[in-house]
């Protein structure tokens, strides 16, 4: 197993978060708070959604010390870098169980958390999801995983309605040999199923980077694929991407095409992609931006200027786990871990995507510790360098901004 470089921030600055800090200035001899953050910052794994997860989170712990920090005491985060392989999340997870970490955050790969989430279980640590959607995270029962984001059930039920709307028949789809690719295809070829939706299924490796044969087997099937749906959430999407479009597979007038997982929502689809990736479809974890509060007006001007880019839900999914924290650790009035873990079953906090609450239902058994109203929507990009809050809401329909339910390129 390869080491793991580890830095250690203490931020300061300017700052936005409200409601779970203490405002007033903290002793510069206040012993901080720790808190450990989990994710990839380099591949295989999903490296650019990592480091926007980690800039946000950055900023949050920014303005929440900048109001005196919580319990009058500043945050203080250990970053490590998790490669997007369950080996190096166990790694990751065991060496911030030795620094006394208050809680845990972060995390884009379902199978990388599900290790991490073993290892925080072992030890009691409280640990929040950021953006991992299988099933299983939750269903585990583990009293110390909590997760901000929608689950695979949430996620593919509605994508699932959205194609058997859009008339779909026949569905290709390539997906990563992990357990969000492998539940994510299950909950749409239940639906799919259901509504005699013909499907054709191929999986890959989360590391692989020739997909050609793959690509060519799909396209080749008869009938032709009327969508070609590339459940793969690391860097490889976009050679996924690139090579349905350089196949004249998909996106083509004959064929839709739709990545799942995160990596289309980031400006590397540009710059990796270019014109391959208009008309692709993807889902988005955020709100519209008709539906975002002063609290997310705030923090994507932030973010805008100091990072050139606008945020993706992912990012303000990492922001909003450093205000629910925060606001738990208050509430708790205590950096004990099950003091945490209650507080967080019983905590109300207002963030950039809503207002946090966990169920505590275990029907089904996934809902434990979901927030079960998390934001999620399905884009269309249809135009060159597009960011995703300025691409066409196609789902679900009270959230649209087009009338059509799919586009289809027009040369």
């Amino acid at each position: 197993m390869r080491p793991i470089k580890r830095s250690h921030v203490l931020a300061g600055g300017a700052g936005l978060l409200a409601g779970a800090v203490v405002p007033r200035t903290f002793a510069l001899a206040a012993e901080p708070i720790v808190l450990g953050w989990v994710g990839p910052l380099s591949p295989p794994g999903s490296y650019a959604a990592g480091q926007e997860m980690k800039w946000a989170a950055q900023l949050a712990i920014d303005e929440v010390n900048a109001k005196g920090g919580v319990l009058g005491r500043p945050l203080k985060v250990l970053y490590e870098d998790t490669k997007g392989t369950p080996d190096q999340g166990t790694a990751a997870m065991q060496l911030l169980a030795t620094q006394k970490v208050a809680a845990v955050f972060g995390e884009f790969h379902s199978s990388v958390a599900l290790a991490e989430s073993q290892v925080a279980h072992k030890y009691g640590i409280p640990f929040l999801g950021t953006d991992v959607w299988t099933d299983k995270l939750t269903a585990q029962g583990f009293p110390e995983f909590f997760r901000v984001c929608p689950s695979n059930s949430l996620i593919y039920t509605m994508v699932g309605k959205w194609a058997t709307a859009a008339g779909f028949k026949n569905a290709a789809i390539m997906q990563e040999a992990t357990d969000y690719g492998q539940g994510a295809v299950q909950v749409l070829s239940d639906i799919f199923k259901q509504h005699d939706i013909k499907t054709n299924v191929i999986t890959v490796e989360l590391s692989q980077q020739e997909v050609t044969p793959e690509i060519l087997r799909l396209m080749n099937t008869s009938p032709r694929p009327d969508i070609f749906m590339a459940i793969v959430s690391g860097a490889s999407a976009y050679n996924i991407v690139r090579e349905a479009c350089n196949s004249n597979f998909a996106p083509t007038a004959q064929t839709a095409l739709y990545n799942g997982g995160g990596p289309a929502l980031e400006k590397e689809l540009w710059e990796n992609d270019g014109k391959c990736a208009v008309n692709l479809i993807c889902e988005n974890v955020a709100l519209p931006k008709t539906k975002l509060n002063s609290i997310a007006k705030r923090f994507v001007a932030t973010f805008q200027k100091q990072f050139k880019r606008p945020p993706t839900g992912t990012a303000m999914e990492s922001y909003d786990c450093v205000g629910v924290l925060s606001a738990a650790i208050a509430q708790a009035k205590s950096t004990d871990h099950k003091a945490i873990i209650s507080a967080m079953e019983r905590l109300k906090y207002t963030g950039s995507r809503g207002t946090y609450a966990f169920s505590t239902s275990h029907e089904p058994a996934w809902a434990f510790h979901q927030f079960m109203t998390a934001p999620v929507m399905l884009i269309q990009y249809d135009k060159l360098n597009q960011s995703p809050d300025d691409a066409p809401i196609l789902y679900p329909r009270d959230w649209a901004t087009v009338d059509y339910l799919f586009a289809k390129p027009t040369a």
